[in-house]
């Protein structure tokens, strides 16, 4: 895959900009105005930031007349929510629009966050903020010349840690960076601020080395609080550029193909975010992210070389790893006491370690055949006499399975495994192989094989927690169906069974293997003791992948 197609691919897992929101808004047909000549300077000034802050940035200036100078005062002291993607509906000249990005970065920051109106506020520097004159705007900025804003945003240029608790800095809820942006640097005590910069994305765009010295720069006198920048212009992989490390105003970070070297942190002390797409990484720069002492609180690595991951920082939150080139030896998990969510896909460790993580509440996804279990020293796998021990926190369970390599072997690791998770409400089983011809398609009277093996018997999630079930690339196998049954026998508290129908190679999801499933649930539905299912109190749903 190409550069652009990556990052194509990576940019779902981010929150879209609101402005790109709107853009995807089915246009409204209203009644044409009463007035033609509606007074438009007339409107209140909370209503003018409502309008300024969901327009895209192109359509936005294309009002460059309406843009007096109360107008852009309005609009500076809204935090600046500024994403490439802003740029394509009306499209400009691709090779326009990193010189527009600049224009409309610089225009809004100006000379720097300033406090209007009040005595303090941002993010406690306090050093380098003044108050804007009586009249309110700022006189660093031209705000006259409204045809200037709209020939710069055309893209034509114009002119020139301690352990254990947070400490107060996140809630014992939960909560994503993009809360904490928006929570912080917040004024009280009647002021405000003007220039600041929340969200920077660059991740489809062309840009020059002379991009980057400008952007920086204004980020930094911006205070910007979340930067995502892909390098799609210079080959390899170059150091991060020296200006970004001075933004020490930075919460979140996301970069592309980029080299990230561990003393790059020690600038970027505010750091709670970090996420690494296609990066080369310098000696120690793992470690030193999942330090016990860093600040970072959610960790993603993709497309990265790793051999084994340490988590031991009693800040992490949230550590995601996926396409990653080589397989990982050992996952270990220790004294991570606030450490929640443990993405592995499509990785398959050797070895997943637990000691010490009582708020864990997510794994994904944990490879049965091929990923060896260990909590607390002891390894869970199935026919184990000892008790196993139980990690209550866990709710949500991604589980692989290769059904040709495991065959009868599913159920019965599957349930030694859950009695290790006995709180789990969502439980995902997804398929790792295709149905080979020894399997064999299902077909509905296909014998409940599982019948009078008490699979999963006494178990506490069955019983009453586990309200939803997702089988993943399902391929209508005979040993899917078995399992299905099998689950069906003892879910209680069972409300929503979904099945996702991912054909392989080499086999296919056909109308009859569908009319199969169906007429095979409708029979099991006489005989299973479970009264459940029995009852109709389950749904079983089908869906396409």
């Amino acid at each position: 895959m190409d550069r652009e197609s990556i990052v194509a691919s990576i940019e779902p897992v981010f929150l879209p900009p609101r402005a790109t929101l709107t853009q995807a808004t089915p246009p409204a047909f209203l009644a044409p105005p009463l007035n033609r000549h509606a007074n438009w300077r007339g409107l209140p000034d909370c209503c003018v930031a409502n309008i300024l802050i969901r327009l895209p940035v192109l359509d936005l200036f294309r009002l460059g007349y309406l843009f007096s100078p109360r107008w852009l005062h309005i609009w500076r002291a809204q935090p600046l929510y500024l994403h490439d993607s802003q740029f394509t509906t009306p499209p400009i000249p691709a090779g326009n629009v990193a010189d527009a990005i600049t224009n409309v970065l610089e225009l809004h920051v100006g000379y720097g966050v300033q406090v209007v109106g009040g005595w303090g506020g941002g993010d406690g520097g306090g050093g380098n903020e003044v108050a804007a004159g009586a009249d309110g705007e700022d006189p660093g900025v031209i705000v006259n010349r409204p045809g200037a804003a709209v020939a710069q945003a055309q893209g034509v240029v114009v002119g020139p840690s301690g352990v254990g608790a947070d400490e107060g800095f996140v809630s014992d809820e939960d909560h994503d960076l993009y809360d904490l942006v928006s929570n912080d640097g917040i004024i009280q005590n009647g002021g405000y601020e003007i220039g600041r910069v929340h969200f920077f994305r660059v991740e489809t765009t062309l840009w020059r080395p002379d991009h980057i010295g400008r952007w920086c720069a204004a980020l930094q006198r911006g205070r910007a609080r979340l930067v995502s920048l892909a390098n799609l212009s210079i080959p390899g992989r170059p150091d991060l550029p020296p200006a970004l490390l001075d933004c020490t105003s930075l919460l979140g970070l996301h970069v592309f193909f980029f080299t990230v070297e561990a003393f790059h942190f020690d600038s970027l002390v505010r750091l709670r975010e970090l996420s690494l797409f296609c990066c080369d990484r310098g000696p120690g720069m793992i470690e030193r992210a999942l330090h016990p002492k860093s600040e970072i609180l959610k960790l993603m690595i993709h497309g990265a070389d790793l051999e084994s991951i340490a988590v031991a920082a009693p800040r992490l939150r949230c550590l995601v790893m996926f396409h990653n080139q080589n397989q990982v030896g050992t996952v270990t998990v220790d004294n991570a006491i606030q450490f929640r969510d443990l993405y592995l896909y499509p990785m398959r460790p050797s070895r997943l370690i637990i000691n010490r993580a009582p708020r864990l509440r997510r794994i994904a996804c944990l490879d049965l055949f091929n990923t060896v279990l260990e909590i607390q020293g002891i390894v869970i796998q199935a026919g184990m006499v000892e008790q196993p021990p139980q990690m209550p926190s866990v709710r949500i369970l991604n589980l692989r399975v290769n059904y040709t390599a495991m065959r009868d072997r599913v159920p019965r690791e599957i349930e030694q495994i859950l009695r290790s998770f006995p709180c789990v409400d969502t439980l995902e089983i997804s398929r790792d192989d295709d149905v080979t011809s020894a399997e064999g398609l299902l077909q509905w009277n296909d014998e409940h094989i599982y019948e009078g093996d008490n699979f999963f018997h006494g178990l506490v999630s069955f019983n009453n927690h586990l309200r939803w079930i997702y089988l993943t690339n399902f391929r209508g196998g005979k040993y899917e169906l078995a399992l299905i049954k099998a689950i069906l026998d003892k879910a209680r508290a069972l409300t929503l069974l979904k099945m996702v129908y991912s054909p392989g190679p080499g086999s296919l999801v056909t109308e009859d293997i569908l009319n199969q499933l169906n007429t095979a649930l409708e029979i099991f539905m006489l005989h299973t003791p479970n009264d459940a299912f029995r009852g109709n109190y389950v749904s079983i749903v089908a869906a396409w992948a």
